[in-house]
């Protein structure tokens, strides 16, 4: 029997306004994610337009996938701006844990991108949000064991995305199918490795799930 369905969410990096309005045309995904990581200026970007509607905002670090690095500041008057605003944020849990992020109702995130983690060092961190964060995602490039550290983790609840980077789009479509809160699929151009575009992932997830 399958859980109940993930989140689609489109994900696209913004450069520059015409991204902006492509990124909020978009109302067959469950929620857009807007990469501002990819923008020169994300400070200068008018925040209130998006107010109320179904959006994502990630200032991805670099260490950890991002596009191009930010100072911390910059950062953390991003979140306060997009908290103020009710506006749902990625953080991943080494930034938010460093510079006290509020991470109530958020996104917190892992990537694992090149050495084996410990299994017992990420359920710590990822229990510790899993009550309060909206979801806990931990993505992952392929290593010897991966696919059964992903279901591990997704044996703690309801709250988790896991997903495989770098992998045939199978393998992240079988991880919704496996309990995954979220699966991102691109709108322009793949934001992490291995994403299928989001359409595809609502021509293959929606009538599964159909009543």
């Amino acid at each position: 029997m399958l859980k109940r369905r993930p989140y689609i969410v489109a994900s696209i990096p913004i450069r520059n306004d015409d991204d902006i309005r492509i990124a909020l045309s978009i109302t067959d995904a469950d929620y857009v994610e807007l990469r501002l990581d990819y923008h020169e200026n994300p400070l200068r970007l008018d925040y209130e337009n998006m107010k109320g509607k179904r959006v994502i905002m990630t200032l991805r670090e670099l260490d950890e996938g991002g596009y191009r690095r930010f100072d911390p500041t910059v950062k953390k008057k991003l979140i306060k701006l997009w908290k103020d605003l009710n506006l749902l944020y990625d953080v991943e849990i080494k930034f938010a844990e460093k510079y006290g992020v509020e991470c109530d109702g958020a996104i917190v995130s892992i990537h694992i991108l090149s050495e084996k983690p410990s299994l017992d060092e990420v359920i710590a961190a990822v229990t510790k949000y899993i009550d309060k964060a909206f979801a806990v995602k931990v993505a992952v490039r392929p290593f010897k064991g991966y696919k059964t550290f992903l279901t591990s983790l997704l044996e703690l609840g309801e709250n988790i995305a896991a997903m495989p980077m770098d992998v045939d789009e199978v393998e992240r479509i079988a991880f919704a199918l496996l309990g995954s809160k979220l699966i991102y699929g691109y709108v322009t151009q793949p934001t992490a490795l291995g994403q299928p575009h989001y359409k595809r992932l609502l021509k293959i997830l929606e009538p599964l799930y159909s009543s």
